[in-house]
């Protein structure tokens, strides 16, 4: 046999014991059986060369060679001297007489006696034609007859003589998966080509799919592509998983909702907010939407700038109106002035019947004087710590905050006041720091208390039981205040940030609405209600912070907020619902050196909110104190009641007049002052530190 088919050979039988027989049926066409290596030794036999024996390792042969039994040389037939030759060489490593070699002796050496029956079988092939064998000799003929010895040493390479017996071999032979020593059923033989060997190589690995490809490209949270900037940009934990910014975040505060522990959604490592880091990838398959970020960043500016700009389109038209009322009304005084002239230049009376203007004049001579006299000064608490008045008319209560004098209970609280005979009644403790605001529904009885605290508590007035408590994401809420009418059970609450809240008093744990501040983040400081009229149809609500004014209008179950035409900065804000007017109380700055108390009227112009300023009055250049004025409408008048901090008087500004017509000395400071109205007449309160001063409102015409 060749050493072409016995390399082919040994490739097959490396093939089955890699793959385990699992390939028998797609190579063992392929495989050669033993008659037909025998009879391929007998057909070319003579062409093996002397040298193909002496390069065998000897450790590549049995271990336990036969020994030769001697016998005389004698002639024997091509044929079955290959065979002999091929069983002695598998058998002995060392050269040995062909005479001397015996097929049957070698199989029982070998312990396998089933090798003798392919042997027996080789010369029938040749039968038919018996001069075949022959005619391979005379081939070798032309050559000199080798040596006893050469030939002696001729060995047919078969491959289990040619590799060692190992545990691996010997296991695989025991299972039957290939055993070169025992025959084989004939089969075709077939050529080995390059393709063949091609296909039967190691098997190529199968490509990836779609899938495996996106791994790894995609967030294992949503399975969207990351972003390069945004909310879902590349970021990574502290174990080293990446996912989009927005989806970890969610993950990290459901995981924590749910477990009570952050954990990584892939390795369920302990994770913070703190782990997240921002990835800048060199090579990163991601969605690159900075330029619509930044679109939008621009669309958002372009939109307050246009809203910014329409206001002050609406401060300007409204600037406008005033101004041509203005001169139509000196065009007038310039017409009556010149009549006048005429005349002659009598007295105003003269015309006081004929011309419009002396009855203007004659309505203004005629108008009522104020004056304040103080009546009553009691002491509310002995400690410090008193800021808000607020009274009832329904209920004909007086209500201030003070701090609590009972050891057993600190902290603060509010106390009822009688208004007819101004004596203090019962206290009501609210909360354990300093009280910033109230409100009343009268209505449903309700008194409501915001202080420095995160939550905003509702009190009965007939009981004086706690009935709620609000909350706006524990953040500290600093104004409260109720609406009416239709939408009495509204509570609405401003926080320390400049967000504002409405609450459905029925339903406390719920909040209706939640408008965060976007522009502005000062404290909101007082909250109104505005209800609903001939120019706001649906009404809306006031929120005043420490430095701009906003209305939001509702319209269609939302409200609108509009950046209202004042400037601050701002101290207090109160609104008149008989009058329909607002004060606001302002703090002297660089562009006002004096503090300023402002009356203007809500009014709309194009469909945009705007005030219309009715009268601004100048206070005091210092204003060190947050405290609050009032306006009061007496008659057909409006009275503003203020006080000076710089100069520690109590000032009373009459707005038909246009003129401030008194003021008196108080030696403590005024936090806050409240119009009283009772059967009696009347009344002023104003509340300082630890008491309260009632003042009488007198009229008197001239």
């Amino acid at each position: 046999m060749s050493d072409r088919y016995s390399d082919a050979r040994y490739a097959l039988m490396l093939i089955d014991m890699l793959f385990m027989g699992e390939h028998d049926d797609e190579y063992g066409d392929l495989i050669i059986s033993e008659e037909e290596t025998d009879s391929d030794a007998e057909d070319h036999g003579d062409f093996f060369d002397t040298t193909d024996a002496e390069e065998t390792d000897p450790e590549e042969t049995d271990p336990e060679p036969a020994e030769p039994e001697p016998a005389e040389p004698e002639p024997a037939d091509p044929e079955e001297t290959d065979a002999d030759e091929t069983d002695a060489e598998e058998a002995n490593p060392e050269p040995a007489d062909p005479e001397e070699t015996d097929a049957g002796e070698t199989d029982a050496e070998e312990g396998n006696p089933e090798l003798a029956e392919p042997a027996q079988a080789e010369p029938e092939p040749a039968e038919p034609e018996p001069a075949e064998p022959a005619q391979a000799e005379p081939e070798p003929a032309d050559e000199p007859e080798p040596l006893p010895d050469e030939q002696d040493e001729v060995v047919l390479l078969e491959p289990a003589a040619e590799r060692p017996t190992t545990s691996r071999r010997a296991q695989l032979q025991q299972d039957n998966i290939i055993n070169l020593d025992s025959p084989s059923p004939p089969k075709k033989r077939k050529r080995l080509s390059k393709v063949a060997s091609t296909e039967m190589g190691t098997p190529l690995a199968k490509p990836s799919s779609n899938d495996e490809e996106d791994d790894g490209m995609t967030c294992p949270i949503c399975l969207e592509s990351w972003e390069m900037s945004g909310e879902h940009r590349l970021v990574s934990l502290r174990c080293g998983h990446l996912f989009g910014e927005s989806c970890i975040r969610r993950w990290l505060i459901e995981s924590q909702r749910q477990s009570a522990v952050k954990v990584c959604p892939q390795c369920k490592t302990k994770a913070t907010n703190r782990d997240i880091r921002c990835l800048y990838a060199k090579r990163l398959r991601a969605i690159d939407r900075t330029e619509e970020h930044d679109m939008r960043r621009e669309l958002d500016a372009e939109r307050r700038r246009a809203q910014a700009l329409t206001t002050e389109l609406a401060t300007v038209k409204m600037s406008h109106s005033l101004t041509v009322n203005k001169l139509n009304e000196l065009q007038l005084d310039f017409e009556r002035l010149r009549q006048v002239l005429r005349a002659g230049g009598g007295c105003r009376g003269a015309f006081s019947d004929g011309l419009s203007g002396g009855g203007t004049l004659k309505s203004l001579s005629q108008l009522t004087s104020h004056r304040l006299y103080m009546e009553k000064n009691f002491e509310i608490t002995r400690e410090p710590g008193c800021r808000v008045l607020l009274y009832s008319a329904p209920h004909s209560t007086l209500v201030a905050s003070q701090k609590s004098a009972q050891l057993l209970f600190p902290g603060y609280g509010v106390r009822f006041i009688d208004s007819p005979s101004f004596k203090p009644l019962h206290f009501l403790h609210t909360s354990a720091l300093l009280v910033r605001d109230i409100g009343f529904s009268e209505s449903q009885h309700l008194l409501t208390v915001a202080s420095r605290e995160t939550r905003i508590k509702t009190f009965d007035i007939r009981t004086r039981q706690c009935s709620s408590v609000f909350t706006a994401n524990d953040k500290p809420l600093w104004s409260c205040g109720v609406d009416r009418n239709e939408r009495e059970h509204f509570l609405y609450a401003g926080d320390l940030r400049g967000g504002v809240y409405v609450f459905d008093m029925r339903f406390p744990e719920t909040i209706l609405s939640e408008f965060p501040s976007e522009e502005n983040f000062s404290p909101v400081i007082n909250i109104a209600a505005v209800p609903t009229g001939k120019v706001f149809s649906n009404g809306g609500f006031l929120v005043c912070q420490l430095t701009i004014v906003k209305f939001y209008e509702y319209a269609n179950d939302t409200a609108l907020p509009t950046r209202l035409n004042v400037d601050g900065p701002f101290l207090s804000m109160h609104y008149d619902v008989l009058q329909d007017t607002v004060l606001f109380s302002a703090r002297s700055n660089a562009q006002y050196p004096q503090s300023r108390f402002i009356l203007a009227k809500l009014d709309k112009i194009d469909g945009t909110p705007v005030l219309q300023i009715k009268a601004t009055i100048f206070g005091s250049t210092a204003t060190p104190y947050m405290t609050r004025p009032t306006q009061m409408g007496v008659e057909d008048n409006t009275l503003v009641v203020g006080y000076l901090q710089d100069n520690k008087q109590l000032m009373m500004y009459d707005v038909r007049r246009e003129e401030r017509v008194q003021t008196m000395p108080v030696n403590e400071v005024v936090y806050d002052i409240c119009p009283v109205g009772t059967p009696a007449g009347s009344y002023l309160a104003a509340l300082t530190d630890n008491k309260c001063r009632i003042y009488k409102v007198n009229s008197s015409r001239n």
